[in-house]
């Protein structure tokens, strides 16, 4: 599972950094980021290891596994992650661009989450 809005990263805020926050392999899901709500203005907080859920058993995801009974299983995680972002092309963003188009709502009032500050403009 992929997310933008880390607090570090080359884009302007509310972007941030793209990073993988969370993997599943069959029922097992391990989170290595976790936040209060998509672009709060809370940190997001890294897990070492992960939050380990049965998504079988927890649905909710509210009570962890112990990690040092699937040790394993995280070893496997991780290195899928971290092979899956090894193919990652890591370019800029198609949708930072100002092209009406792919330009994000923006709108304070009703709460859009979208921020338009330091977008860049297309030249035509």
């Amino acid at each position: 599972f992929w997310r933008d809005g880390f607090k570090d990263g080359p884009l302007p805020q509310p972007y941030g950094r793209f990073d993988v926050v969370a993997a599943k392999l069959g029922r097992l899901k391990a989170w290595f980021y976790t936040k209060s709500a998509h672009y709060n203005a809370d940190e997001e907080v890294f897990h070492d290891p992960p939050l380990l859920f049965d998504t079988i058993l927890d649905p909710k995801e509210s009570h962890p596994l112990d990690p040092a009974k699937y040790s394993n299983e995280i070893e496997m995680i991780l290195k899928m992650v971290d092979d899956h972002k090894a193919t990652v092309d890591w370019q800029r963003p198609l949708t930072i661009a100002r092209d009406p188009s792919f330009l994000p709502c923006f709108d304070p009032k009703t709460n859009c989450r979208s921020d338009s500050s330091g977008l860049v403009e297309i030249q035509r």
